[in-house]
């Protein structure tokens, strides 16, 4: 299955030409991000011209459009690195994503290149359009370096289901020692991925945003059931 992930404004030049380029079919998927907030009649049209040309080609190819929260860029990279995930393997065995790095309003962009890095390995092609040329460039998105052992992955998936919660239960629950509990997170709250807080006898861990982003990288690296518990991770 073909998943086509576009930002969306206006203009729908850099869709078409796309999937002029690469094709689509039946059981395929268009993927359009819009901002949630703010209203734009002339978007409203460019989406429905999309699902028009969709329906020429097949009545099983579905556009759908994915609202992300534009006043907040943590929210919208998280947002997007769980659309990536959605339409992958593992998640979705027989996943093919085509990223177009075109088009929408900038922060959308600004977003989806962000996500598009961290997760590299999972996309097949990223596309740019030239709004000069009026061409369509392929390329492989870079993969960025990533090393996390997977310890320190069981415990950011555990704050994830858990948190805020107390070294102590990550240890109990994790089946590590207190101090190796501690001493994992302090190095990932010097890292920023963690918050560490001492409140009365005991620290309060709580995930940052950096520690949600490294979750959603390293996921594939963990064990099943720590994936399936933490809401965080899907």
């Amino acid at each position: 299955m073909r998943t086509y992930l576009s930002p969306l404004g206006f203009d729908t030049s850099h869709i078409i030409s796309l999937i002029v380029r690469w094709g689509i079919e039946r059981g395929d998927r268009i993927c359009l991000i819009r901002p949630e907030f703010g209203e734009d009649t002339r978007a409203d049209r460019a989406i429905e011209t999309v699902r028009e040309m969709s329906q020429k080609i097949s009545g099983d190819i579905s556009v759908d459009v994915l609202r992300i929260d534009n006043r907040n860029i943590e929210s919208m990279i998280l947002a997007l690195l769980d659309e990536i995930r959605a339409s992958t393997p593992p998640f979705l065995p027989d996943g093919n994503l085509i990223v177009s790095l075109s088009g929408g309003p900038r922060e959308v962009l600004v977003a989806l290149t962000t996500a598009t890095l961290i997760l590299a390995p999972r996309i097949h092609q990223c596309a740019i359009f030239s709004d000069i040329e009026r061409e369509i460039e392929i390329y492989k998105p870079p993969r960025l370096p990533f090393s996390i052992d997977e310890r320190t992955l069981q415990i950011l998936a555990d704050i994830a289901a858990h948190g805020p919660t107390s070294i102590s239960e990550i240890a109990r629950r994790v089946q590590v020692s207190e101090s190796t509990a501690s001493r994992v997170c302090a190095k990932l709250a010097s890292e920023e991925l963690l918050h560490v807080q001492q409140e009365k006898r005991s620290k309060v861990v709580t995930l940052q945003f950096s520690g949600n982003v490294m979750l959603k990288a390293g996921e594939g690296c963990l064990p099943g059931s720590l994936e399936s518990s933490s809401p965080q991770a899907r």
